[in-house]
């Protein structure tokens, strides 16, 4: 290839992989759209459930059973249809991950269909650091929506039948109803059993839609970038990939340290075949870029502890957790502990809470 050749080349990939970039963030935007309204509606439904046999009035414990046993079967709904979105979500990044090359009129070997499938059978069958592949990772999904919504509706169902019941015992000794009692009483109504299943679905942190956004999330990204990265690694001129921080990074945590540290001896943030540390986290907004055999120059690779003690505290803390950089702070840490999970090194080192 001229000099010429490569340079349009080189400049072609670039300009695709920032097509691919600002088409991944719609996608991103549009997949949690569609997954957001998947589970308001099973929330929806769970809700016109408890309001017909509530009838506008209390769930009462006979009806219990029947009602959990329809809430299962909205939940059912809901993995149906959010299975089916993740599926069609990761082929698309996936695709989007191989299109790059083809847009920009790279000649890779493996058909770029085979190359996108590939990336979403890696998803499927990659097992992370804890052990879980993405099956489980779906499994742990659908356990915690049953768990905590039917908990929700059973709970607040039976409080409200025991308190009710109570308070009729006290009346009927002429006694007034304790406060404690009385609070309680109306937690059957199916207004409020509506609202606990619905916040228990739906609302805050750690709830199973905002796992399900992270699942999401994180999945998707890895599908287009795996892609992205086998169809590369086919280039005969590209070394390696290039991690980059999103525009939108909120704050310094582990991507800093990937992004800035040179391990390999190919530049700050560049990682050869396989060595790459992408994704660092969950949720994660950081990509890659191909790096050319000719834009590397001959550096000393340099370590990660180095760059670390360079940090301030703060940053040290967001990277490794306070554990670990309270090592790193005494001169304890070395390289290979730096993904080691704390519950280790506190046994290895017999740190105490």
């Amino acid at each position: 290839m001229t000099t010429n050749d490569r340079t349009t080349t080189k400049a072609a990939i670039k300009r695709a992989t920032k097509q691919a970039q600002t088409r991944m963030r719609s996608m991103d935007a549009e997949a949690l759209a569609a997954l957001e309204s998947t589970y308001r509606r099973a929330a929806d439904h769970i809700r016109a459930d408890i309001d017909a046999v509530a009838g506008g009035d209390t769930v009462r414990l006979s009806s219990l059973q029947a009602l959990l046993r329809q809430v299962r079967a909205r939940l059912g709904d809901l993995k149906a249809g959010r299975d089916e979105l993740l599926t069609n979500s990761l082929g698309e990044a996936a695709n989007v991950g191989a299109g790059v090359w083809a847009a920009a009129g790279a000649a890779i070997a493996t058909p770029l269909g085979q190359v996108a499938g590939d990336a979403v059978n890696f998803v499927r069958n990659f097992v992370a650091e804890d052990g879980l592949q993405l099956s489980d990772r779906i499994w742990r999904l659908d356990r915690h929506a049953d768990r905590a919504v039917t908990e929700a509706i059973e709970q607040a169902v039976i409080q409200g039948d025991s308190a009710s019941r109570a308070a009729q015992d006290f009346l009927g000794r002429g006694q007034a109803v304790p406060a404690d009692i009385a609070s309680k009483m109306d937690m059957a109504q199916g207004s409020r059993v509506q609202k606990l299943a619905g916040d228990a679905l739906m609302t805050g942190k750690g709830a199973p839609y905002d796992n399900a956004r992270r699942l999401f999330r994180t999945e998707i990204n890895r599908a287009h970038g795996e892609a992205y990265k086998a169809a590369a690694f086919e280039h005969p001129e590209v070394i390696g990939t290039r991690f980059l921080l999103s525009p939108n990074h909120p704050r310094p945590d582990v991507c800093d340290m990937h992004a800035s540290v040179d391990r390999y001896g190919l530049g700050p943030g560049v990682y050869p075949k396989g060595k790459s540390p992408w994704p660092a986290h969950p949720n994660t907004m950081s990509f890659e870029q191909p790096v050319f055999s000719n834009e590397v120059g001959n550096a000393d690779a340099t370590d990660r502890i180095a760059w670390l003690k360079d940090q301030p505290d703060d940053v040290q803390e967001s990277v490794l957790g306070k554990g670990k950089a309270q090592l790193l702070r005494d001169g304890t840490l070395n390289e290979n502990e730096i993904n080691t999970p704390w519950k280790v090194l506190k046994k290895r080192y017999a740190i105490d809470d």
